[in-house]
């Protein structure tokens, strides 16, 4: 089976390499003393357009590809819609020191383009009042939201990168002799609420061979942004022993756990039924808060979370409103084993018996296409209802990323949503 190392080194290839192309596509130039925000440089003489301009006007702070913290910031603006930005990135290990550069740009159609001499960033703005980034032909993607520029140099703030809040919830699930809490990362739509609730499930960690993996904190932050536009409450929680999460990470692996998830449809099977019921947990407590109203969720997820989201709509039908999967499956095809694994977590989301949205890549090393239709079909003939959608992530055995491309999967997901909405 690939490991998620195989996938890392292809995702850094596919989007890394393109940041890299927007660094370098303008001559360096020297730095006068900077401004440093939380690990991003900015030059001493910044300036900020009049906040009548333009919205665009003023600075962002934000995130490439749920990574990457960098400031724009637009400095000035023409009657013609010609712009003068600052663009300014923190470290990226490995690759390329922090660095700020003056950009020209200009505003057209309600988009501003920030130009280089390679590749082009787009921004836009969505009905959150958040600004969406677009790298070059789509693969690189950042939500940002607007700083305070003056407090942020002063040092009375700092800049919520990924505008989520993470928070700590204690669980109904008893561990160690104690109650269990879990780390989740909440978006929530602007206004008082309470909102209805989207959960988003996070996927393995590749081979399961590495525990290090595990303490990662997941979450996507422009399929948040999109639900949180269409009213939704997004919630990314981190399963036990994931994130920061309590309690033992322990889905289906092998009794020698250097060895890694287990093939053996026992085992892999009782990870599974362990991971539902930490969403189940994490849907009551999230429901505890003020600001999630107790209506049917929305259920949504990457990898295995996608079909351990179809899973639990199946196994509490009368409490799901719709889900959403991405290249949903359990254990990939390095397994003999996967087709009986796969297809028995995600037919229990056969009893749902209204429509999902399924969203898959060709080319994909953890599940082949053919595998995926062949998952499919058999949800449908044990009862379920959906649609199936293939799509071609840029570059070579980049499948399995789907989600990380958004404008793949943006209009099919709103599609999906209004339909919610207009009870279609």
């Amino acid at each position: 089976m690939p490991t998620l190392h195989h996938f890392v080194d292809r995702l850094s290839s596919l989007f890394s390499r393109r940041v890299l192309v927007f660094v370098f596509m303008t001559a360096s130039q020297p730095l006068l003393a900077d401004h440093l925000l939380d690990g991003v440089p900015l030059p001493e003489d910044v300036r900020e357009a009049a906040s009548h301009a333009s919205k665009f006007a003023g600075a962002w702070a934000g995130v490439w590809d749920n990574r990457l913290k960098f400031i724009l910031v637009v400095e000035a603006i023409e009657p013609s819609g010609k712009v003068k930005t600052v663009y300014a990135t923190a470290d990226n290990p490995g690759r390329y020191e922090r660095y700020w550069r003056r950009l020209d740009g200009e505003i057209v159609d309600g988009a501003l383009t920030v130009f280089g001499r390679l590749a082009n960033v787009v921004f836009s703005f969505s009905k959150t009042g958040r600004l969406r980034g677009v790298l070059g032909d789509g693969v690189g993607f950042a939500v940002l939201q607007p700083l305070p520029l003056h407090e942020a140099i002063a040092g009375s703030v700092t800049p919520n990168w990924h505008i989520g809040e993470r928070r700590m919830l204690k669980t109904s699930i008893v561990e160690d002799d104690g109650a269990t809490s879990l780390e989740m990362v909440l978006f929530l739509p602007k206004g008082e609420g309470p909102f209805p609730l989207a959960v988003v499930n996070h996927g393995s960690t590749g081979r399961g061979a590495d525990p290090k993996l595990a303490k990662e904190t997941w979450s996507n932050i422009w399929l948040a942004d999109v639900l949180n536009e269409h009213g939704w409450a997004a919630a990314f929680p981190q399963r036990r022993g994931r994130g920061g999460s309590d309690g033992r990470y322990d889905e289906g692996f092998s009794k020698n756990r250097s060895e890694g998830y287990s093939c053996d449809p026992t085992l892999s099977l009782a990870g599974a039924d362990r991971a539902l019921i930490d969403i189940e947990a994490a849907v009551e407590a999230l429901h505890n808060l003020p600001e999630i109203d107790k209506s049917p969720i929305l259920l949504a997820g990457n990898s295995r979370g996608g079909a351990l989201s179809i899973a639990f709509a199946g196994l509490h039908r009368d409490h799901v409103a719709g889900v959403i999967n991405f290249v949903g499956g359990w254990m990939g095809v390095g397994c003999p084993e996967t087709t009986e694994i796969n297809q028995s977590v995600l037919n229990k989301g056969a009893a749902f018996g209204r429509p999902t949205l399924w969203l898959y890549g060709r080319d994909d090393l953890f599940y082949s296409i053919d595998h995926n239709h062949k998952n499919f079909a058999s949800y449908l003939e044990a009862g379920g209802l959906g649609r199936f959608m293939e799509v071609d992530v840029p570059g070579k055995n980049n499948g399995h990323w789907v989600m990380v491309v958004p404008t793949l999967w943006q209009d099919e997901v709103e599609d999906y949503l209004k339909g919610l909405r207009d009870g279609k």
